[in-house]
């Protein structure tokens, strides 16, 4: 069943990402400008380079040749592990790839661990006292920052953490200080949803019967929750977390240009604005099998932690 599962989701991640390709590829090929005089106009520093010199870098990018089978030319170079070459920098498009996602990866995992320690603790809060103080101010927390943009929320860090306070930098990448207020930023809805989900989850679970009948054989409150109903109603929460994480990934794009993250969201617009189409490519891949692989691993940790989920694959 486990190898029925891994080769189920493999398919998908090789479906997935030649959709993606293709859909990345066609949008690039229509829109508007050279990337050949875009590339010359970067490294020349002229906005009219010369004729001759944009046909013959158009020849070298093989930019002559009809989108499809450029396509086709780049798919078999991906087969071969060669995902081309950035125009801008002339530098291997996997090497930019490498240099970029520890950075992203690194953002993502800090807005992973600040949401299940923020989270967690008032969902749990907010469940055990429900409809009192903390459970309406968790409720209005919640809407709040799902009511929130993105972008509105990371000049809120910004102007709190790095210009008020003057505690936290609020640009470019370093030590651990410098994914903080990004991290938060990125943060914010995940938390208000990873709250509300701990929060029914953990009320559905106190109403279970086998929770009553732990409380009949006289254990305390402290150790029904503890030992009883926070492992059982913790599953959904690190389900939703789990498919979140890939989700992290794409909304690093907007988080990294506002904080001037070196990442691999920023460096997916820097090559979008300058059309260097293999960079753009496999920037688009690297997501997709992040977000395949991700789930892939949710999926297994489900089957093995959900009894009821392997009597039914069964």
């Amino acid at each position: 069943m486990m190898r029925a599962i891994i080769l189920n989701r493999l398919f998908q991640m090789i479906q997935v990402m030649i959709g993606i390709s293709l859909i990345t590829f066609t949008v690039i090929s229509l829109s508007p400008g050279d990337p050949a005089e875009i590339t010359l106009r970067a490294t020349l520093g002229t906005e009219s380079p010369p004729k001759e010199a944009v046909a013959k870098l158009h020849e070298e990018m093989g930019l002559d040749d009809p989108w499809h089978i450029r396509y086709l030319k780049w798919a078999s170079r991906i087969v071969h592990g060669d995902l081309g070459y950035s125009y801008q920098t002339k530098r291997s498009t996997l090497d930019e790839i490498a240099h970029a996602l520890p950075v992203t990866f690194c953002l993502a995992s800090f807005s992973m661990l600040f949401s299940a320690v923020i989270a967690i603790p008032l969902g749990i809060a907010a469940a055990l006292k429900q409809n009192g103080l903390v459970d309406h101010l968790c409720r209005l927390g919640s809407v709040v920052c799902l009511s929130s943009p993105e972008y509105f929320v990371a000049m809120i860090f910004m102007l709190i953490g790095g210009v008020y306070l003057g505690i936290l930098p609020v640009a470019g990448a370093g030590g651990i200080e410098h994914f903080i207020l990004p991290s938060l930023a990125l943060s914010v809805s995940l938390i208000s949803v990873t709250m509300r989900i701990m929060r029914t989850s953990m009320v559905e679970t106190l109403e279970q019967d086998y929770i009553r009948t732990a409380r009949a054989k006289g254990l305390s409150r402290k150790i029904v929750i503890q030992r009883h109903a926070l492992k059982n109603a913790l599953l959904p929460v690190l389900i939703y977390m789990g498919t979140q994480f890939g989700w992290i990934f794409g909304g690093a794009v907007m988080i990294e240009s506002i904080f001037a993250l070196p990442g691999l969201g920023r460096l997916l617009v820097n090559s979008v604005s300058s059309m260097d189409i293999m960079v753009v490519q496999g920037c688009m891949l690297t997501f997709a099998v992040i977000i395949v692989l991700i789930n892939l691993f949710v999926d297994l940790v489900h089957l093995y932690l959900d009894p009821s989920i392997r009597s039914q694959e069964e």
